[in-house]
């Protein structure tokens, strides 16, 4: 008697834990820090994404992308700015300004790749997305490069971390589809709806 009362506390316990972890996986912080987890900066990650997806109506490794690459645009439209006021400073070295100017190009190039990279998410190709939106970083670090020390690297950090989820978020994305399709199922269709934000410059409201 003792032992079949052991037997069904056990099981009950068992149950409830089943049913406890069921519930946490389909929380939006315990999936978003899923999708976070092994990013370059999953405390970022976590942190950018979650406020966004707590309001959606929906949520998925394509929102969360298309979250963090706005934020990353965002980023680049701020230190663009802050390359312009720095080049405004009548008492810079001509070195400095060759330095400020070699960014500038750098940055007006990210737009470019981030707006191409946008555009590729929206018809949910991953893949390319990747492609395009690799350029991002390697023109931040052609900027970097040039500074030891300077508010641009410490701007350039920031955005290093956010672009690294950026392209982390994408190559999930294309393991996760592949699988599926040696499974035989149909991914990549695009949204009904593409994103408002795909082809703005600058913060998005």
């Amino acid at each position: 008697m003792a032992f079949t009362l052991i037997n069904t506390l056990c099981l009950f316990v068992s149950f409830s834990g089943l049913l406890f972890h069921t519930h946490a996986i389909r929380t939006p912080q315990a999936r978003v820090w899923a999708l976070c987890k092994p990013t370059t900066n999953p405390v970022v990650c976590f942190k950018t994404i979650l406020p966004h997806v707590i309001t959606a109506k929906k949520f998925n490794a394509y929102t969360a992308l298309e979250i963090e690459i706005i934020i990353t645009r965002e980023l680049v439209v701020n230190t663009t700015n802050l390359i312009t006021t720095l080049l405004a400073n009548p008492s810079n070295s001509k070195s400095l300004n060759d330095s400020l100017e070699i960014c500038s190009d750098q940055y007006d190039n990210m737009l470019d790749s981030i707006k191409d990279a946008m555009s590729q998410v929206a018809l949910r190709n991953a893949g390319e997305a990747r492609f395009k939106f690799s350029a991002v970083l390697s023109y931040l670090s052609a900027c970097t490069d040039e500074f030891d020390n300077s508010p641009i690297v410490k701007e350039g950090k920031e955005l290093y971390d956010i672009g690294g989820n950026c392209l982390d978020i994408m190559k999930a994305i294309e393991d996760r589809e592949s699988r599926l399709r040696r499974r035989g199922a149909t991914v990549g269709s695009p949204p009904a709806v593409p994103s408002p934000c795909q082809n703005e410059i600058g913060p998005c409201s």
